[in-house]
């Protein structure tokens, strides 16, 4: 069974949009593992007081959750064991 989880990032450029797109993906990538899927949600522009633009592309992530390792049965139980609680009233 897999899971995936979406984080939002923006990235910026002063040469593209596309450019930004791939500088989130990239930093998101050091800390990221498992990356299988890229939405742009939004696409701006920062205007400098030159004149220049500064392109922002805001994209949602998904990537695998991975699981707990066999070591790790403590916090596979109490997650299981807060997803089985009942709902506040």
């Amino acid at each position: 069974m897999s899971i995936l989880k979406f984080v939002e990032l923006t990235g910026e450029s002063d040469e593209s949009w596309a450019r930004a797109g791939k500088v989130a993906v990239q930093a998101a990538s050091e800390t990221i593992r498992h990356i299988r899927h890229v939405e742009v949600t939004r696409l701006t522009a920062r205007v400098e007081s030159d004149g220049s633009l500064i392109y922002q592309t805001t994209l949602k992530l998904a990537f695998h959750v991975e699981r707990a390792d066999e070591d790790e049965p403590l916090a596979l139980q109490q997650a299981e064991e807060i997803v089985a609680e009942e709902p506040l009233p």
